[in-house]
């Protein structure tokens, strides 16, 4: 047995380790034992719209495809919002960070799913913009600038629908210029695409025929972001080394670029226009000059019209044209270009800015025998001009003639502009709860209902409905409306986005607010938790409606709180509360129950039980809190007291706002460990404590200490763990490490006990009687909550597994296990 003995003491002494190394950590840090929950690919963290979430990865491990990182990094799964711009922050983070985001939530991502990456964007933390979908997944990987770099950060998540992928962020979308001044750009939701001759950093491009022989000249002076820039010849996609006219990062001094070169007359040239090194993007303004007249048409007839995108100022000259074609629209000198529509939308042609008296004609598809039936649309003035303007509806990706002449017989110089204005693509499908759109804060966002089926757990509606998963952009009362929609409607929340719902999810079900036939229903939530919302109509109805969700950031206040534990000093004299009955332990006789629940039992001597008067809520244990005045008498919020005091059958544990703590708990016979608790924190602006007692020797109070071969095991547990910067929202805890004790052969039962309040525990109010252990100021906590617990604890040891997975828990598994951690805990 020495054996035994002396592995029991290596295993309890390497879990001291861990929770010695815990408690120096401080708050919010798991053991070593204890990676992030997404700590691997695999198991990322879905996530949606987030302000500030906290993570940590001091004690994570590398696992991934390293296409940007190899330091401990933890992953999440996005799930886009809105169809436009996602940005993900890293801000406030207290390491070098580094940041990826690849196309899918599939693991491992390959190197052609990384949209972007980022090391530093502001000072050492990272930042990114990409496009996104609404729908569509990402994953985002987090970790530091090197293997050796990890630590605490916070993550934000936003999506503007607002913003856009520029239209020619890859080299086959060129934009088509000619001579420009101050041309707007953007690279902030650009991706990189490209040979990489020069950088890697999101690119846009741009096509550029010379107009004549001789210097032109490309410039990003006055651009915000220290660019770079890029000139080749030809307009191939993508162009070799060999097409490279000239590279510049920063031009006399700035940290913007420029570049002059010699072109010809007809050539096609490409831009490309980027940041420096592989990070840097921003807004940005692109100058094309040069000198000389713009050349001859080579596109004189239809069979070689010139085939274009959306071009901004396009150079064109009639001067030495012929006419050719159906004379449909013109019967002046002519030039062809075939146009591909870059989105579905609607087209506007113009020649605003040429130096005669045009005529512009589009027709459908770039076929040359084009038929009367073809053309779309033939313009000689456009406004109060002498130049022509058309606008049609395109469809992305299809082709349409267009022909440029000018009035009677003119001709002349002028410039040509096509841009393509897409129109929002209709949602995909919210019909099925599993397929729940992810809104955040929305005003008035359109929705129908009258193509949709039911499905659903039918608790609130059986009409046709359709899903939305929300996630709260605050803690406080959110308030989901249906005004303005044109059918009688129906509206549920339920808690969390599973489908399908249980009975006890259901939040509220609403069929008319107020004297209209539109539903609405605010309830309370903590920012970052999801909740899922159906939207349905009265009976069968159906209809076009819309969806307004809001969140004020405020909490119903005066949540005074106090415990639920067996507590025999109450307001009936004479009546005992028993901490175990004999029905529950096993033995002849109840214990009686001694923990300081009551605060005033009518004696005015204590010892007094926690109240918590949140005049303001700033913070408190879990998701929930309840309101009641007093543990056993007058007013509660959830229906009954915390104690039942009568003549007979008088019981405890009664509150039903108690879910701080995270079950099951595995407290091992004097053996490390630790214990997981969740807080809601309103204000972020206010310190903490925290302590928690449990009662190691069953006896009905929390006032003692007992012996551990490990040392002493005080029922005051957890003393004063101190909680600091925790974001607002719903933050997961580890308590410091503390030393469990179990009476052998006694009840498994335990009465647990764990205070959040903005004041350490010192010497409670009572010290030395029974009964102090647990208690509360006389002059009451100003906020926060006491729960208490009974519950069975797992004791066995939360180390014994199996390990080295052969199906037994021996030596073996010990073996694996100190390699492991030998190999990954520094």
């Amino acid at each position: 047995m020495k054996w035994l003995r002396s592995k029991f003491v290596l295993v309890c002494g390497l879990i001291l380790l861990f929770g010695a190394a815990n408690i120096a950590l401080g708050v919010g840090v798991k053991p070593m034992l204890l990676k992030p929950s997404n700590d691997d690919c695999d198991q990322a963290k879905a996530v949606s719209n987030i302000i500030n979430m906290a993570f940590d990865t001091t004690h994570a491990t590398f696992d991934g495809p390293g296409h940007y990182m190899e330091s401990p990094n933890i992953w999440y799964c996005y799930t886009a919002t809105c169809t436009g711009c996602a940005t993900i922050s890293l801000a406030g983070s207290s390491f070098d960070t580094k940041l990826a985001v690849y196309d899918g939530c599939n693991c491992y991502p390959s190197s052609d799913d990384l949209i972007k990456s980022n090391d530093d964007y502001n000072g050492q933390q990272s930042r990114l913009t990409f496009p996104v979908k609404a729908g569509s997944h990402y994953l985002i990987e987090v970790g530091g600038f090197n293997p050796s770099v990890k630590g605490q950060g916070m993550i934000s998540i936003s999506c503007n629908e607002q913003a856009s992928q520029p239209a020619n962020d890859d080299c086959v979308n060129t934009k088509q210029v000619g001579n420009v001044t101050e041309l707007p750009f953007d690279t902030t939701c650009a991706t990189f695409d490209g040979p990489g001759h020069f950088f890697t950093s999101p690119n846009l491009w741009y096509g550029y025929t010379a107009g004549s022989t001789g210097d032109v000249t490309v410039s990003l002076v006055d651009s915000e972001f220290d660019t770079a820039l890029v000139v080749y010849k030809g307009g191939t996609c993508y162009p070799s080394a060999g097409d490279i006219i000239e590279r510049n990062d920063d031009f006399g001094g700035l940290l913007q670029s420029q570049i002059t070169f010699q072109a010809t007359t007809g050539h096609d040239y490409l831009f490309e226009v980027l940041g420096y090194n592989s990070d840097e993007v921003g807004q940005g303004v692109l100058t094309v000059s040069s000198e000389g007249a713009p050349p001859a048409s080579n596109n004189d007839e239809c069979h070689n019209a010139k085939a274009v995108g959306d071009v901004t100022d396009l150079p064109f000259d009639t001067s030495d044209a012929t006419q050719d074609g159906l004379h449909i629209c013109m019967y002046s000198p002519n030039i062809w270009y075939c146009y591909t529509a870059s989105c579905t939308g609607e087209v506007i042609i113009s020649l605003a800015g040429s130096s005669y008296d045009t005529m512009l004609a589009v027709y459908d598809g770039c076929d040359c025998e084009s038929a009367w039936d073809d053309m779309i649309e033939c313009n000689d003035d456009f406004g109060a001009t002498r130049q022509s303007q058309v606008a049609f509806d395109a469809v992305a990706g299809n082709q349409y003639l267009i022909e440029v002449g000018g009035y009677d017989l003119e001709t002349g110089q002028g410039l040509l502009t096509i841009s393509c204005e897409g129109v929002t693509p209709p949602p995909w499908s919210k019909d099925d709860c599993d397929k729940a759109k992810a809104v955040g804060d929305v005003t008035e966002l359109a929705f129908d209902t009258d193509d949709a089926t039911f499905d659903g757990p039918g608790f609130c509606m059986t009409s046709p409905n359709i899903w939305y998963c929300y996630t709260a952009t605050c803690t406080g009362d959110v308030t989901v409306s249906l005004a303005g929609s044109s059918f009688d409607t129906m509206l549920a929340v339920y808690d969390g986005c599973e489908c399908y719902p249980a009975s006890d999810d259901l939040i509220g079900c609403n069929d008319d607010a107020g004297a209209g036939y539109q539903s609405e229903i605010t309830f309370a939530a903590n920012a970052g938790n999801q909740y899922l919302i159906e939207v349905g109509g009265y009976g069968s109805e159906t209809g076009a409606g819309l969806l307004t969700i809001s969140c004020e950031g405020v909490v119903v206040q005066g949540k005074t709180d106090l415990g639920d534990a067996s507590d025999s000093s109450n307001h009936i004299s004479g009546r005992t509360i028993a901490a175990y009955a004999a029905s529950h332990t096993g033995l002849p006789y109840s214990i009686k129950g001694n923990f300081p629940t009551v605060y005033d039992d009518g004696s005015g001597i204590g010892p007094y039980g926690p109240v918590h008067l949140n005049d303001e809520i700033v913070a408190y244990l879990g998701k929930t809190i309840t309101r009641e005045l007093e543990a056993d008498r007058g007013f509660d919020e959830d229906g009954r007291n915390n104690l039942l005091v009568q003549t007979s059958g008088s019981s405890a544990n009664r509150d039903y706002g108690d879910d701080g703590i995270k079950l099951p708990l595995s407290l091992p016979n004097c053996c490390w460990t630790t214990m997981d608790y969740e807080v809601t924190v309103v204000d972020p602006n206010v310190d903490l404590w925290v302590n928690i007692w449990l009662d190691w020797n069953r006896d009905g109070d929390w006032d003692d200490v007992v012996d551990c071969p490990e040392g002493p095991a005080p029922e005051w547990a957890v003393q004063n763990q101190f909680l600091f910067n925790l974001p607002v929202g719903l933050n997961q805890i580890t308590s410091t490490a503390f030393l469990p004790w179990n009476p052998e052969g006694g009840p498994e039962l335990i009465w647990i006990r764990i205070t959040l309040s903005e004041q350490p525990w010192k010497t409670g109010s009572n010290p030395g009687e029974l009964g102090n252990g647990g208690s509360g100021p006389l002059a009451k906590y100003e906020i926060g909550e006491t729960e208490d617990y009974y519950i069975t604890p797992d004791l066995a040891y939360s180390i014994c597994k199996d390990y080295n997975g052969d199906g037994k828990i021996n030596m073996d598994d010990l073996v694996v296990f100190t390699a492991d951690w030998l190999e990954n805990c520094p």
